[in-house]
């Protein structure tokens, strides 16, 4: 009778005929305990690591074989050779587990019928083959999740949230390391503190970030007080916008012009090293403390506005010093992108995000809207973009929303799920406007297009319900009878929108005119950008409207670069309609490059200006060149390159540190300072691998460095930042700032030591400009942030101990160190001379001292 019963039992828990029931899923839900542990990167040279997946029964219940399945993201193909375009997966031998790849980032992992009951508690672990490597935690994607037909999907408890705590440490070389030839370890404290090589200043060593043109007649023991309450703006009308930024920001109600105290705001010649500057962006400042006048004149109304920005920053403690400023910026285009399309940002964050960049001058601000992942901005006339697009759930037909990627879990309530509605998007342009910062668009295509293709074959399926065939086609991006076989670099198989359909010029149009008169009336579109990058090599080969085209069009259709070719044949047509509507158009690098790296010819592109994001510069692949080439060709390049800009990388080669790390393997605040946008080719320091680079045009380069001829076509520089480990703002705060400051010097401001010849010169006056920037950021800048509730990255400690005397150092001078002897339960300031014995451990706290850096040990 006791046999019966727990058979009984057992078939309810498990259900009926092998089919799992809801309860079976949230007890494996709730109580599989799974451990992720990264074993061996270096045992196939580059190609595969090995994985330890741990699964943990950790409830009473026993988990049986049915037709649920484990559902998770891997940024790395699982058992590529088996796996790849394989839709029945690979059974993993010992194991009776099945693993697929299905899409992207998503595999699921289902038992077969052989799978042996995992008792309570008992441990189970797996070991698997994956692509390439993983060397930090962040690879690892949270939110595993458990599912079967016609339940309701589960997170994995143990793997839910953002600490990554059911991942395994990093402890070992082959860990931690790429490949047999990775040079890089994580710091040790005693290797940071000889990387922190700096003085502490115990002051800022600059007045404004970013650094002004010429500085004079600067007395910082004469100032005035801008805290009396009776100070007066006097503005010329057309600066109407920028005196009551200045009212609000300085706390000013009034407006007495009679007022003694004033701040002149006006539009007028400015003068720099003894000339009237030709920059519509260039001001004067002038303090004058015995009539306790300021005075700010620019030659427009933005020049005026970064004007106000230099005032508010000298004033940030309420009084102004004597001084006069005179200065305007290196670059035009000065802006930061954020990828909105793998994971979304609430609106405030990117107002947020404005505020900083007007703080530090940064003009243009590159929304990427839309990505595989997701699309991010309701479309008028197109709704499944965001009904569907906008969404990510557990839903492998996609017939609903876009399917789990990125650790986003089975439900929409995640950074996967988000979009900005129409009169959002407007406010967002309201308040860039108001401060001077151009919002530009994108929209990537043809490839990264999953989301909308997607979201348009719903729209498809919908209007053909209806028996409308016209609409049902009318914006249709993808051809039914391709049977093209590809993955693109983020291993989607159907993520290229079909550039021989004329639906998708309907739908790129239909999107032009829409967002184009979004802008209208508030800050008029300029800049339309398109993305065309990272194309997968065998996309639209197999199909047949393809094959008619290139018929048409004299193509080719079986030669290797008919991907290419098809794709500028794109590129022309988007010229072509972005033109009709007056605007210029910008695109990813690789976007308007065809075969052997050669930039599409100019003259077929319509549009006045077309902008050139070039970002593809690892050294060893000898793609460091393509922003000249683009540059040269007659293309607008945006210095965005990935060695030393792209902020979605680590700040150092350590495990604990959020981030990818494709081109360098770490990118801190004092690498993107170091940046020479003037010579590319001087930035060349490091292979991805770490082995130091030394002459590149001579060497690696074996003297084909192409040259830089029109150096009026660069128009400046950006910041990028792609938010596939980032889910939250907490995260993205971390990861742009303070590198975007860095960025801000750079794009603004020439530094010294940058057109130096002699290579020692040039690393001192660089060390020097480094350690006066460093103080500023740790004495002034990170606490103006800290206003802003911008939670930005805070740096882990150097640190040694001498003679049993403690000794620290950070990054950024001015920030606290402070250290524990209970394992962080009580924490005290670093003093001098401080004795210590045993372990003990550190952090730095950060300007306003709430937050903490991650946590190191020192053992004496």
């Amino acid at each position: 009778m006791r046999v019966s019963l727990v058979f009984l039992f057992s078939a309810i828990f498990q259900g009926l005929n092998g089919q799992t029931s809801q309860s079976t899923l949230d007890y494996i839900a709730g109580n599989l305990g799974i451990r992720y542990d990264v074993l061996d990167n270096l045992q196939d040279t580059w190609k595969t690591y090995v994985i330890k997946l741990s699964l943990s029964n950790n409830g009473p219940q026993t988990i049986s074989t049915g037709n649920w399945a484990l559902f998770f993201c891997h940024i790395r193909v699982v058992e590529p050779e088996f796996t790849k375009h394989n839709p029945k997966g690979y059974v993993l031998p010992g194991y009776a587990l099945r693993v697929t790849h299905i899409n992207g980032c998503q595999h699921k992992l289902e038992p077969t019928a052989e799978f042996k009951p995992l008792s309570p508690g008992e441990t189970r672990a797996i070991k698997m083959k994956s692509e390439f490597w993983a060397v930090a935690k962040t690879d690892v994607m949270p939110n595993f999740y458990v599912a079967a037909d016609g339940l309701k999907a589960r997170t994995i408890t143990s793997t839910s949230g953002e600490s990554l705590d059911f991942v395994g440490d990093f402890t070992k070389p082959q860990q931690w390391k790429r490949a047999t030839g990775d040079k890089y370890d994580p710091y040790t404290p005693q290797k940071r503190f000889s990387i922190n090589d700096i003085n502490d200043l115990k002051r800022p060593g600059l007045l404004v970030v970013p650094s002004p043109s010429e500085v004079s007649g600067y007395q910082a023991g004469r100032r005035v007080n801008l805290m009396t309450g009776d100070w007066s703006i006097v503005a010329d009308k057309s600066l109407e916008r920028e005196r009551r930024y200045l009212a609000d920001h300085l706390g000013m109600n009034s407006y007495n012009h009679k007022s003694f105290r004033q701040i002149h705001l006006k539009i007028g010649e400015v003068q720099i090293a003894g000339k009237s500057s030709t920059n519509n962006e260039a001001y004067s400042l002038d303090v004058n403390v015995d009539m306790e006048r300021i005075s700010i004149t620019g030659k427009s109304a933005i020049a005026v506005f970064w004007g106000v920005q230099s005032l508010l920053s000298i004033g940030y403690t309420g009084f102004v010093p004597q001084v006069e400023i005179r200065d305007a910026p290196r670059y035009a285009y000065r802006g930061m992108e954020i990828d909105l399309g793998r994971n979304f940002m609430p609106k405030s964050e990117i107002l947020k995000m404005i505020d900083a960049m007007a703080m530090y001058k940064l003009n243009k601000l590159h929304l990427h809207l839309t990505d595989d992942e997701g699309w991010r901005l309701e479309i008028p006339g197109l709704s499944e973009l965001t009904t569907l697009g906008s969404k990510r759930c557990h839903d492998p037909k996609e017939t609903v929303c876009i399917d789990s990627q990125l650790g986003s879990g089975p439900g929409t309530g995640n950074a996967g799920t988000g979009y900005y509605t129409v009169k959002e998007y407007k406010e967002i342009l309201r308040y860039a406007n108001d401060r001077h910062v151009m919002i530009i668009p994108e929209f990537d295509m043809p490839g990264h297009g999953h989301a909308a293709i997607k979201a348009m074959q719903s729209r498809y399926r919908k209007f053909m319900a209806m028996g409308d065939t016209y609409q049902a086609n009318k914006y249709l991006l993808s051809d039914p009878q391709d049977t093209s076989k590809y993955l693109s670099v983020q291993f989607f198989t159907d993520n290229a929108i079909n550039p021989c359909l004329e639906s998708t010029y309907e739908f790129f149009e239909h999107i032009v005119f829409q967002v184009r008169d979004m802008h209208l009336g508030i800050q008029p579109l300029e800049i339309f950008h398109f993305g065309g990058d990272e194309v997968a090599h065998g996309a639209w080969t197999k199909s047949p409207a393809c094959a008619k085209l290139a018929a048409e069009l004299g193509m080719n259709f079986t030669s290797p670069n008919i991907v290419k070719d098809l794709k500028e044949y794109f590129v022309r047509r988007v010229s072509d309609i972005s033109h009709k509507y007056c605007l210029d158009i910008g695109a990813w690098e690789d976007g308007v490059l065809g075969v052997k790296d050669t930039p599409y010819d100019r003259s077929y592109l319509k549009n006045k200006k077309v902008y050139a994001y070039a970002w593809d510069n690892v050294w060893e692949w000898f793609q460091g060149d393509r922003a000249y080439k683009l540059a040269n060709a007659g293309y607008k390049v945006v210095m965005t390159q990935a060695t030393h800009l792209y902020f979605d990388h680590p700040y150092e080669p350590d495990p604990e540190e959020r981030g990818y790390y494709w081109a360098p393997r770490f990118i801190d605040t004092r690498k993107t300072f170091g940046f020479m946008p003037d010579d590319l080719y001087e930035n060349a320091d490091f292979t991805r691998m770490g082995d130091p680079i030394i002459d590149l045009c001579n060497n690696m380069y074996k003297g084909k460095c192409v040259p830089l001829k029109k150096p009026e076509n660069v128009a400046g520089m950006a910041g990028a930042l792609w938010s596939e480990t980032v889910r939250t703002p907490s995260q993205l705060n971390s990861m742009i700032f303070p590198r975007m400051l860095a960025l801000a010097e750079r794009a603004w401001h020439v530094g010294c030591w940058e057109n130096q010849k002699d290579e020692v010169e040039k690393q001192r006056h660089l060390k020097l400009d480094w350690e006066s920037f460093a103080n500023t950021l740790g004495y002034k800048e990170l606490r103006r942030l800290d206003d802003l509730s911008i939670d930005y990255h805070i740096p882990v400690p150097g640190a040694r101990i001498v003679s049993g005397v403690l000794e620290t150092n950070v990054a950024l001078p001015g920030l606290v160190v402070q250290f524990s002897n209970d394992d962080g339960k009580t924490w005290s300031d670093v003093k001098p001379g401080l004795k210590v014995t045993g372990k003990v451990t550190l952090i730095t706290r950060s300007a306003d001292r709430r937050r903490q850096s991650r946590r190191i040990t020192v053992q004496n």
